[in-house]
């Protein structure tokens, strides 16, 4: 029996250090920051331009190929470079001025998009084309991802970090509201090419927002030591010294129990959930006959639950119990998302998805801030980028969920992969009571 986790002691952000005795954090505490508010406002045009893109590639891949195998493969393209590559990703961003590395990846990003606008407007795209960028995408994400997760820290207070996380989180679902809306509604108006136009403004629009964040330095240019090797964050390194940071970050994951075990419920239960986002296209279309429009309000309603799940937790501070709050939200994911795989009622759909967005927000919330705030400064970007292999699995999961759905429908894969997670948080409650009472 694993013995009950043990929290590693608090480590020192940026701000710590010259922190006075903190007042109450409130809803939006963490916006009183400079640098984060201009991070913040750097999340909400980067996710708006991934949510609009995602609503576009979806329809277009829809409506080139009528399958549910394609919109499996364009996004299993997607998570190929991340499972691969995240790890040697987190090596990369403990080393560098995470800011830097956050604008070089969102200026590449708004390249991708633009030559995907391009082919759509002179009507010369392919599904091949979407593979590309898709896997483009996922190259940049191996980067993007950790460094954003990574760079929280370096802006907050420690005793912000729940909030700002939550936050952070609030951002990325007001997004999901906002962008599928005006995808859903630019979509008929503007056409494909149109809203991809408006994926690159949004790019544009982040990388400008990041570049007036002052570019903090891994924990203010401290060093990192490697054996008897010691170098400064950003500096040049080798293919040696990269591998010798990989092996440091999972040698203290495989000795941290906590650690690891929460890397393991963000893994597995979101593989098998998340997916059903990759299939709303069907739902849409074939199952609940709303077109278009109503697949960006599907998109969007979902956002609605989860922006209000950030924004209640933010609002909670750092509060007790964490580990309680975890397998709750987990459990209400699994059910909610059996229920909307069986709804065939429009406005049922929007129910469930309201609960499955909520749901889902707080779990990926809780969990990341648990991890946030037990890894050492230095090793976290490496922990971070094996978090971000979920976000590989959950697209790479759409290529069998959607090989499934071909077969059985996708109202049953969707409903199936629910109660995996139902049955999986079962055992965990059952097997792990200890997590419970993690704070």
């Amino acid at each position: 029996m694993m013995e009950p986790p043990r929290l590693t002691p608090p480590r020192e952000s940026r701000t710590d250090a010259a922190a006075s005795p903190t007042p109450r954090v409130t809803t939006f505490a963490s916006l009183r920051n400079r640098d984060y508010l201009w991070y913040w406002i750097s999340q909400i045009g980067a996710f708006i331009g991934l949510h609009m893109g995602l609503i576009a590639r979806g329809w277009l891949v829809w409506t080139m190929t009528n399958s549910e195998l394609a919109i499996g493969i364009v996004s299993f393209a997607f998570g190929v470079p991340m499972l691969l590559f995240s790890v040697f990703g987190g090596a990369i961003v403990d080393r560098m001025v995470k800011r830097n590395l956050l604008i070089g990846t969102q200026a590449f990003q708004a390249i991708v998009a633009l030559c995907v606008a391009i082919l759509v407007a002179t009507d010369n795209i392919e599904l091949w084309h979407l593979v590309t960028a898709a896997a483009c995408g996922g190259f940049l994400f191996v980067l993007n991802g950790p460094a954003r997760m990574a760079i929280i820290p370096e802006l907050v207070s420690k005793e912000q970090l729940l909030n700002a996380v939550a936050l952070n989180s609030s951002a990325m679902n007001l997004t999901r509201v906002l962008g599928p809306a005006l995808a859903g509604i630019l979509l008929p108006v503007m056409g494909i090419h149109g809203v991809y136009y408006l994926v690159v403004a949004s790019y544009v629009a982040s990388v400008v927002a990041l570049c007036m964040v002052s570019p903090p330095g891994v924990t203010e240019s401290a060093t990192i030591s490697q054996g008897t090797t010691e170098h400064k964050a950003g500096h040049a390194v080798g293919p040696r010294a990269i591998l010798a940071d990989l092996a440091e970050g999972f040698r203290y994951m495989r000795q941290t129990p906590l650690i690891l075990f929460l890397l393991v419920m963000a893994l597995i239960p979101l593989t098998f959930g998340l997916p059903y986002m990759m299939l709303l296209p069907v739902f849409a279309d074939e199952v609940l006959h709303v077109g278009e429009l109503g697949y960006g309000i599907l998109m969007a309603v979902g956002g609605v639950g989860a922006l209000g799940a950030s924004l209640s937790i933010a609002s909670l501070g750092d509060f007790r119990r964490k580990g309680t709050l975890l397998i709750i939200s987990l459990a209400v994911f699994g059910l909610a998302l059996i229920l909307f795989g069986l709804s065939h009622s429009f406005v049922l759909s929007l129910v469930f998805l309201a609960i499955v967005g909520a749901a889902g927000s707080g779990y990926m919330a809780v969990n990341n801030t648990l991890l946030q705030s037990n890894v050492p400064m230095r090793l976290l970007g490496r922990v971070m980028s094996v978090y971000m292999l979920t976000f590989a699995l959950m697209p790479m999961g759409a290529l069998p969920v959607g090989a499934l759905a071909e077969v059985i429908g996708a109202p049953i894969a969707v409903s199936a992969g629910g109660v995996l997670i139902v049955i999986f948080t079962v055992v965990i409650a059952i097997l792990r009571p200890n997590l419970r009472r993690v704070e």
